[in-house]
């Protein structure tokens, strides 16, 4: 009589029935520790399968990976928001403008009555105006002469730009007169110069600054009558908009 073949005990294949659950469950949370969303999704859609239940995700399952999607959509979005902004110069290259002026104050530039620099690497343009076609001696009111000069002004009402009109005046004290010292000097005649050029209609008001440094920025050290005529001036100072000239 032949012998009848051993079985194994009855608690074998339970364990082994939760063991495989055990491996299932690990191997979804592998799944959910990972952002790749399509990958979760198809090892749920084979448990699925594999537990009986078809490979069809149930309206429960469907809802939550169209909320994970969505909140990686919002989590990129604040990404981006969250960049620091890229700072874009408004105005690329002052060179042009440079020539423009260059060409428009030539016959000035000749007879010495403006000088106009340009500084490349701060993209800025530079106008000075000596106080002899400018001011008459401790005054503030343009001459007829400077007026003419300004109105030549190229207009930049409309255009990204800033300026800074400075009032410089010579170390000598101020004895009488409307103005107590070359501080309230320099800074009126700086003033002047921009009140004109808004009247002119060439500027809008919030592109101009008035300053007047009095006789703290001297061209010249000397104490001859040249020397001191060389620091009486006014400079005109253009840059693009939201940097202000150095």
């Amino acid at each position: 009589m032949a012998k009848k073949a051993k079985g194994g005990p009855a608690w074998l294949a339970t364990f082994a029935d939760l063991m495989s659950l055990l491996m299932a469950m690990f191997v979804l949370l592998y799944a959910m520790s990972s952002t790749d969303v399509p990958k979760y999704k198809a090892v749920v859609e084979s448990l699925n399968e594999t537990l009986g239940n078809g490979s069809e995700l149930t309206p429960e399952q469907e809802q939550f990976f169209n909320s994970i999607l969505s909140k990686e959509k919002v989590e990129e979005v604040d990404k981006v928001s969250d960049s620091p902004p890229v700072e874009v110069s408004q105005v690329d290259d002052l060179k042009p403008l440079y020539d423009s002026l260059i060409e428009t104050y030539s016959d000035a530039s000749q007879n010495n009555e403006i000088k106009i620099e340009y500084d490349a690497d701060n993209n800025q343009i530079k106008l000075v105006f000596p106080e002899q076609i400018a001011f008459d001696p401790g005054r503030a009111d343009l001459k007829l002469r400077f007026e003419n000069l300004l109105r030549k002004f190229f207009a930049f009402r409309d255009e990204p730009v800033d300026l800074r009109v400075i009032g410089h005046t010579d170390s000598r004290p101020i004895s009488g007169g409307r103005f107590r010292s070359n501080w309230e000097l320099s800074s009126a005649r700086a003033a002047s110069v921009i009140e004109y050029l808004v009247r002119d209609g060439s500027i809008r008001p919030n592109q101009a600054e008035a300053v007047g440094l009095a006789d703290t920025q001297p061209i010249s050290l000397g104490k001859t009558a040249l020397d001191y005529a060389k620091n009486r001036r006014v400079e005109i100072l253009i840059a693009p908009q939201h940097s202000r000239p150095k």
